[in-house]
């Protein structure tokens, strides 16, 4: 039900497939208000092995989309990162095979599984050295479900994805910097930077990569795991040159500060083999 969720509830239906959405409980059911009569909704844990099992009747394809932290403060707990995130995946895997789900689908991170990169754009075949759990997480998900291929024949696609922007991204969260800083400077409320501005990300509009996502599930690859964007790289300080080219506003309030240790200075990634 959340940002990237609703986008692939909605390619999803538009090419024929019956969908149900997971979430947790008493999710806000807002991005899903266009869908919401077309689709089958079930709330529960998914650290729970009853909810999983529940959200996983008369299901074909399964979307691994669930992470209960951020990169930015995944690094203060990562033993919580473990048991909500891995330790569930792997429920979630055992579950799979037993039911002999057709394809799992898990959408991992394009922008913390390289770490600092060695070279740009980023390929497939580049170096795995996360500086965040949230990427070592990711990581070893990654991992298992290869395992889980080889010991079970359970198939899948892993998908790293860039940074995301689109309708329903919501602008007060703790990522997602286009929506965010459209909607400081909207309001003309200050926008803060950790750094100088220079961090380059590699920006993928939702709905190309909602039709990736979907196109995975017919599509027959030797490749399980793709880079998933648009393989072009923007500072934040040119975000906010073209956000003011947009909306005509010149006064924009920044305030700059020391930047964080686990942010990778430039991460752009190949798309070529996608």
């Amino acid at each position: 039900g959340g940002f990237i969720g609703s986008h692939l509830a909605e390619e999803l239906l538009s090419h024929g497939y019956n969908v149900t959405v997971f979430d947790k409980l008493n999710f806000s059911q807002r991005n899903l208000l266009n869908v919401v009569d077309k689709i089958r909704i079930i709330e529960g844990d998914f650290n729970n092995i009853v909810d999983i099992r529940k959200s996983l009747d008369d299901i074909d394809y399964v979307f691994h989309l669930v992470s209960s932290t951020l990169p930015a403060g995944s690094n203060e707990n990562p033993v919580y990162d473990a048991e909500s995130n891995l330790i569930s995946s792997l429920r979630l895997f055992r579950e799979c095979t037993d039911r002999k789900i057709k394809k799992i689908i898990f959408l991992s991170s394009g922008g913390t599984v390289y770490g600092i990169p060695d070279s740009i754009p980023i390929t497939e075949d580049h170096p795995t050295k996360p500086i965040c759990s949230y990427g070592i997480i990711k990581k070893t998900i990654e991992d298992y479900l290869y395992l889980f291929h080889q010991l079970h024949n359970l198939d899948y696609n892993v998908f790293r994805l860039s940074n995301p922007y689109g309708e329903r991204q919501n602008p007060y969260a703790a990522q997602g910097a286009i929506a965010v800083f459209l909607n400081k400077i909207l309001k003309d409320e200050e926008i803060v930077i950790w750094g100088d501005g220079e961090v380059v990300r590699d920006y993928i509009y939702i709905k190309d990569a909602a039709n990736a996502l979907v196109t995975s599930i017919t599509t027959d690859s030797p490749h399980k795991l793709f880079n998933l964007s648009a393989g072009i790289g923007y500072s934040l300080n040119q975000i906010i040159d073209v956000i003011k080219n947009v909306t005509g506003k010149t006064d924009v309030k920044i305030r700059y500060q020391e930047k964080r240790s686990f942010d990778v200075p430039v991460s752009v990634l190949d798309n070529s083999l996608i």
